[in-house]
């Protein structure tokens, strides 16, 4: 409360002094320079995981249902020069399994049982500061250059969004928040305490920050910081003039995690990582590029993404590797505009525990929803080949349908899952062993997207995963559902 009121009197007390020089003329109406923003997403989740082993837990605990809903209300401030924002939310989990969260090597059975894990409530629910920041910008003398402090939401590769509709998805659907996001599929998310700065020009953007994380994700107190460093900065090459669509960027982030009690996931034996009270510091560097390009009767485009790791895992030195290769074909002036798309996503993974060296790639604090959409894997030891069909039936409505073959990228290292730390406690990652195998599973999932009207959007989701010897080598059952009816009001 007191970081409030002292942006509230930072506020009242300059933006008028600002304003005056640039605006003589006094605003006709106080509403000239203020903005309410509400939001509320609901949400009905349907489980039924890979079933666990008999004796290990309750029967059907792999099977339940939950209902979210999230509530966000905020107020901008509109000045020359400055803008004010502050942003609360309320979420309220209700029917949370208290059942499903089992010892290692199973551990959580879904994402309704990771809440639970984190807070011990059945029915739990919190308000708290989703964001609260001043903007300086359009200063003059320094055009172009804007200055963020406080509370705010960040998405690594997001820095700009091009113009072209396309080249805009592509970045929004499979580049942005692959290492640093708020985690928007969760009802709690993350936000980032801290400064950004950006100097963004016609044809180039250059973005900084410096933050500590905010708790959530699937911790519903996330009032408070975490123990963790995150600072990064980001160059992009926006959309030319003179060339086809594209985007280019490349990016440095480093994150340091000196939480005592979060018990590091990796394939090391238990006490030889409780031994270990050695902190995180991994230094990542990388760079993307994306273009789109009339071709025939359609258009097609093309990804790459590639980063590099050093740094320490504790006690061990880190050095690992992903990629990210995809390209498609659109047929925009054909009924449904069919999109179709094919990729592949490769991470390294760790090959020898006792070497002291840490070679499984690490996804830092990410949206790893967006990647992989049913939560049981991510970016860390894999390799994801996709094929993805987009229609676009009505101009309302928009179809996605994926098919995924995972395996895991060294089958000495573990099975991965998770999307980052969200508290002090829970490192944020879960780790299985592979049993030496690195068929993962085969994956189908569907999505429909439906606009009801301007300000309300239905969206439902169904996936189901056919679970291998990864799989089978742990749970009882290859085989799982998981699916969710959400809608989602702005104003």
């Amino acid at each position: 409360m007191r970081w409030l009121i002292s942006i509230g009197l930072i506020v009242g007390l300059g933006a008028p002094s600002v304003g005056s020089a640039a605006e003589p003329t006094p605003p006709k109406s106080w509403t000239d320079h203020v903005t309410f923003t509400l939001s509320d997403r609901v949400r009905g989740e349907f489980v039924d995981w890979f079933r666990a082993q008999p004796g290990t837990a309750e029967e059907g605990a792999h099977q339940y249902n939950f209902f979210a809903n999230q509530l966000r209300f905020g107020v901008r401030l509109n000045f020359p020069h400055v803008v004010f924002y502050a942003e609360g939310q309320d979420t309220r989990l209700v029917n949370l399994p208290g059942d499903a969260s089992l010892a290692a090597p199973q551990g959580n059975l879904g994402p309704g049982a990771i809440y639970y894990a984190n807070t011990h409530d059945r029915d739990q629910g919190e308000t708290f500061l989703k964001q609260g920041y001043l903007t300086f910008s359009g200063i003059p003398g320094a055009s172009g250059l804007a200055l963020t402090v406080g509370r705010f939401e960040y998405s690594d590769g997001l820095e700009t969004v091009p113009g072209d509709a396309a080249l805009a998805w592509l970045k929004k659907a499979r580049i942005s928040e692959r290492l640093v996001g708020p985690f928007g599929y969760t009802h709690v998310t993350r936000s980032f305490d801290g400064g950004r700065v950006v100097y963004d020009q016609p044809r180039w953007n250059i973005t900084a920050i410096a933050t500590r994380p905010t708790m959530g994700g699937f911790e519903v107190s996330a009032n408070r910081e975490l123990d963790i460093t995150l600072a990064g900065i980001a160059a992009t090459l926006k959309e030319q003039p003179d060339l086809p669509p594209i985007d280019v960027r490349a990016f440095y982030l480093y994150y340091q995690d000196n939480r005592d009690d979060a018990l590091k996931v990796d394939n090391r034996p238990r006490d030889v990582r409780l031994a270990d009270d050695s902190d995180i510091r991994v230094h990542t560097v990388g760079a993307h590029a994306l273009m789109v390009a009339d071709a025939g009767p359609g258009r097609i485009d093309g990804l790459f993404w590639l980063a590099g790791q050093v740094g320490e895992w504790g006690s061990l030195s880190h050095g690992a590797w992903a990629m990210a290769l995809e390209g498609g074909y659109q047929l925009p002036k054909v009924f449904s505009a069919p999109w179709l798309r094919v990729g592949w996503n490769r991470s390294s993974g760790d090959g020898d525990p006792t070497d002291g060296d840490h070679d499984t790639f690490f996804q830092i604090i990410p949206t790893a929803r967006i990647y992989a959409q049913t939560p049981f894997y991510n970016l860390m030891n894999s390799s994801d080949c996709f094929a993805q069909l987009i229609l676009k039936p009505h101009q309302r409505v928009t179809v996605r349908t994926d098919y995924h073959w995972l395996r895991l990228g060294n089958d000495h290292d573990l099975w991965y899952a998770g999307g980052g730390a969200t508290n002090d406690d829970i490192f944020g990652y879960s780790g299985i062993p592979s049993g030496s195998e690195s068929e993962l599973a085969q994956f189908v999932e569907i999505s429909l997207t439906i606009s009801i009207l301007k300000q309300l959007t239905a969206y439902l989701y169904y996936g189901h995963p056919f679970g291998q010897e990864v799989v089978r080598n742990t749970f009882a059952s290859g085989s799982a559902n998981y699916g969710y009816m959400e809608l989602t009001y702005r104003y």
